[in-house]
């Protein structure tokens, strides 16, 4: 009888205190696993973190990449996704150094059958070669 009496007798509430309590040893317990794993995988905080200024300097990397080899197709103009193949950088940082150069002047968007297709201006032209 007492077995059926604790399956289907009323349960205790847990009061807040109860629930804080369990809580904060939940956190806790998830807060050591991460740390003994930091201590065999290296640092979860800083991960893949790359700093500022080194971003700064990818950016403007990637830029002049994207703006010499528009420069090499010349006339023919070419499109964002054959500069990404080409110099294999990522569309979307590609997608970013065209935005960039577009609003520089570097490079100009024309809409063709084909696509967006980029081609250098002559502000483009002097700064492609620096």
């Amino acid at each position: 009888m007492g077995i059926i009496k604790n399956l289907f007798g009323k349960k205790e509430e847990k009061t807040d205190d109860d629930l804080k309590a369990a809580v904060l040893k939940k956190a806790t317990e998830n807060w050591n696993t991460k740390s003994e794993q930091a201590g065999v995988e290296g640092s979860f905080v800083n991960e893949g973190f790359i700093p500022p200024k080194d971003t700064q300097q990818i950016k403007k990397d990637n830029a002049q990449i994207v703006l010499q080899e528009i420069a090499e197709k010349g006339e023919a103009g070419v499109l964002s996704n054959s500069i990404s193949d080409k110099v294999g950088i990522d569309k979307i940082d590609t997608a970013t150094a065209l935005t960039y150069l577009t609003n520089k002047n570097y490079v100009e968007a024309v809409n063709s059958p084909t696509g967006m297709k980029y081609y250098i201006t002559e502000l483009g032209k002097k700064n492609s070669h620096s």
